[in-house]
């Protein structure tokens, strides 16, 4: 299970991804899992679900120990039991993914570059966004849009946001280091700014904003 990729981001946010070539059966091998995270992982019908369920637990052991389990609130949100750190996942292929932090809302998804992006724009861009897509870059730029709003929803916290009219990215160019966006609903309102890696074909969009209460 080697790491392609672990960056520090500060002082209180590291960033760990992985590339998952162990079978199911060499990961369980390596990662300890209480009899509710067992039963969760028979639940999957598909094996790689199986295999990222495991792949992430691992990780997550072997950067915080074993102690350390996962737990999702009511809308899926991921919290870490016995550590006040906060934590978010995402895995698409062979990869998972883990931003850890401590005093910051933080936020990371991954996603596989392909075409299909194409076919789904119209559904979670606005017609503004949708205009302000670099043609040249063109699959990037969407999947940039779409890896943010994601972050939006991970740290807006709850899945029941409209794509297009609650979350929404400021223009921005397909080479710029950094960019922003916000979640706008009337109980939450907050804009948060964006970095993104791309390796092996696939692309990582994060997110990092100190707490109000540190």
């Amino acid at each position: 299970m080697p790491i392609c990729n672990q960056i520090q981001i500060n002082n209180f946010c590291r960033l760990i991804v992985w590339k998952t070539t162990e079978s199911l059966e060499e990961l369980l091998q390596i990662v300890h899992l209480t009899p509710s995270e067992t039963a969760k992982l028979n639940s999957f019908g598909s094996q790689s679900r199986k295999i990222e369920f495991a792949a992430t637990r691992c990780l997550l052991q072997l950067s915080l120990g074993e102690n350390i389990q996962i737990e999702n609130d009511e809308h899926g949100k991921p919290h870490l039991i016995n550590s006040d750190l906060n934590i978010s996942i995402s895995h698409t292929k062979s990869y998972v993914g883990i931003l850890i932090g401590d005093k910051h809302s933080i936020a990371l998804d991954m996603e596989y570059l392909s075409d299909r992006v194409n076919r789904i724009a119209s559904r979670f861009l606005s017609k503004t966004e949708l205009n302000n897509i670099d043609d040249r870059n063109k699959i990037l730029h969407l999947y940039q849009h779409w890896c943010a709003k994601e972050c939006l929803i991970k740290m807006y916290g709850k899945k029941d946001v409209h794509l297009i009219d609650e979350l929404k990215i400021d223009p921005f160019s397909s080479g710029d280091s950094t960019f922003s966006g916000q979640v706008c609903r009337a109980d939450f309102s907050e804009t948060y700014t964006f970095q993104y890696l791309r390796f092996d074909n696939h692309l990582l969009v994060y997110s990092i904003k100190k707490s109000h209460s540190s």
